[in-house]
C-alpha cells in the first residue's frame, strides 16, 4: 500500500530494490520511511497554524508517531554512519578526472595551476606507497620474532614502534572534513580537492584503524609472548590481521597516488589548448606542456619558446624548463 504524505508517495517501484535483496535498497526505504514519517508528524502537530488542542486517543498517536520517528532516524543514522566508514573497505571510487577537471576550460586550468598543484602535494607529502611496502616489511619481521623460540620481546616492541611511526607518516593526509554531495562544477580549485579527497578518506580512515589495531590488540600481548603458548598464537594472529588491513592500505594508496598524478597531467598538459584570452599575471609555467597548437597570448610565444624543451619520445610536445628570463613571473617551482 502506498504510503501518502505532503512530499508524494512511496510506491511499488521504490521498495523494489529490497525486494530483490539489494542492501542498499533497505536503506533508501528505511530513510524514506523516516522522512515520510516525519513530514506526518510535523503536519499534524503545527495544523491550523499551531499545536492544537488534542483529545486523549489523538495525543497518544501524536507521542506514539513522534516516538517512533525518534526511534527509526536513530537506527537509519547509526546505519548509514557505520556503513560509510566500514562498508567501503574493498571499494575504490572511480578516478573522473576527465571529467570532473579536464573538462574545464584551458584558462581556468592555467590560471588555478600553482595552487592545484600545492594541493596535490598536500594529499601526497611522501610516496605513501612506500611507506606502507615499508610497514609490511617490518610486520613481516615481526612475524619472524613471534615464531622464535627465544625471548625477544624487546626487540619485538622495537619493530612495533616502528610500525606505528611508519603508519603515522600515511596520516600526515588532511584530515577528512565533509564535503558537498554533489558538484556544482563552479570552483575549479574545491574541485581539485574533492577530487583527491574521494581517495584519501578511505586511506586515512583504514590507517587510523591499523593503528587502534597495533596499539589495541597487538601492543597489550608483546609483555606476556613468552608466558603462555596461547599469547603467543594471540599475538600472531593479531599480526596477520593487521597485515590483511595494510594490503587494502596499499591498494587505497596507489589509488590515491593515480589520482594525485591525474591532477598534476591536467594542471600540466595544455597541448593543443587555446590560451590567447588567458592571463598570464602570476602563473607557474615552468613544467607546462605544449605544441605548435597551443596558442599563447600576444607576445607570448617566443618567450616561451626560448624557456622550452623537447620531450624525449614525444614528437613536437615541448615542455617549458624555467620562467622565461625577461618575464616578470616568479620563477618558483
Amino acid at each position: 500500500m502506498p504510503v501518502k504524505s505532503r512530499g508524494g508517495t512511496m510506491n511499488d517501484n521504490q521498495s523494489v530494490h529490497v525486494a530483490d535483496g539489494n542492501p542498499d535498497g533497505l536503506d533508501v526505504l528505511l530513510a524514506c520511511v523516516h522522512a515520510q514519517l516525519g513530514i506526518a508528524v510535523h503536519d499534524r502537530l503545527m495544523a491550523q497554524g499551531g499545536v492544537p488542542e488534542l483529545r486523549d486517543p489523538d495525543l497518544a498517536l501524536d507521542r506514539l508517531l513522534a516516538s517512533a520517528h525518534r526511534t527509526a532516524g536513530k537506527a537509519v543514522t547509526a546505519r548509514l554512519a557505520r556503513e560509510s566508514r566500514q562498508g567501503r573497505d574493498h571499494r575504490v571510487e572511480p578516478l573522473e578526472a576527465d571529467h570532473m577537471l579536464a573538462g574545464r576550460p584551458a584558462t581556468v586550468r592555467l590560471k588555478y595551476r600553482r595552487d592545484a598543484l600545492r594541493i596535490a602535494r598536500a594529499y601526497w607529502p611522501r610516496d605513501l606507497v612506500g611507506a606502507v611496502q615499508a610497514t609490511l616489511r617490518l610486520l613481516g619481521e615481526l612475524s619472524e620474532v613471534l615464531d622464535a623460540a627465544q625471548d625477544r620481546t624487546g626487540y619485538a616492541r622495537e619493530v612495533v614502534e616502528q610500525l606505528d611511526a611508519r603508519l603515522a607518516e600515511v596520516l600526515r593526509l588532511p584530515q577528512p572534513r565533509r564535503r558537498p554531495a554533489a558538484l556544482t562544477g563552479t570552483d575549479y580549485l574545491a574541485t581539485v580537492e574533492i577530487f583527491l579527497a574521494r581517495q584519501a578518506e578511505q586511506l586515512f580512515y583504514d590507517v587510523e584503524r591499523a593503528r587502534q589495531l597495533l596499539d589495541e590488540e597487538l601492543t597489550p600481548l608483546l609483555p606476556t609472548i613468552d608466558d603462555a603458548a596461547g599469547y603467543l598464537s594471540g599475538a600472531e594472529a593479531v599480526a596477520q590481521d593487521l597485515a590483511d588491513d595494510l594490503e587494502q592500505v596499499k591498494n587505497l594508496a596507489v589509488a590515491l597516488s593515480r589520482a594525485v598524478a591525474e591532477v598534476e597531467k591536467i594542471s600540466s598538459d595544455f597541448v593543443g589548448a587555446d590560451l590567447r584570452h588567458a592571463n598570464m599575471d602570476g602563473v607557474l609555467l615552468e613544467g607546462i606542456r605544449w605544441d605548435a597548437a597551443t596558442i599563447w597570448p600576444e607576445g607570448w610565444e617566443a618567450l616561451i619558446r626560448r624557456a622550452s624543451l623537447p620531450v624525449g619520445g614525444e614528437h613536437g610536445i615541448l615542455i617549458i624548463a624555467a620562467e622565461p628570463h625577461d618575464s616578470v613571473l616568479p620563477a618558483d617551482a
